[in-house]
């Protein structure tokens, strides 16, 4: 593809990043305040939706590294798509941790 062609990436990724940056802080501070059952269903549904669209992102945000389009720009719909994935992978690692080297009493 050519370079100029990239920027259909670039513009992809940098709208799944702000979705993702709207989205994700927006559900989890709802959900931290309400006790509606149903709420809560519908609210982690979006953060899911989000956190799948931030990960879809990250190829592209890979990809649009090759544009010509500003640097900001592709850098910001990088490490935006990257964060969640990043969150959930030391969560993980933080729960094996806790879990597989405790200190038998």
């Amino acid at each position: 593809m050519k370079r100029k062609s990239l920027a259909v990436f670039t513009n992809i990724s940098f709208i799944a990043a702000l979705i993702t940056l709207s989205v994700l802080p927006l559900s989890f501070y709802a959900l931290s305040l309400t006790t509606h059952s149903g709420l809560k269903t519908i609210l982690s549904t979006l953060a899911l939706i989000a956190i799948s669209i931030s990960i879809i992102g990250i190829p592209l945000s890979i990809v649009s590294l090759f544009s010509r389009e500003p640097i900001l720009k592709r850098i910001f719909s990088l490490l935006v798509n990257i964060t969640p994935l990043t969150v959930l992978i030391a969560a993980l690692v933080i729960e094996y941790i806790n879990e597989f080297h405790k200190i038998p009493a």
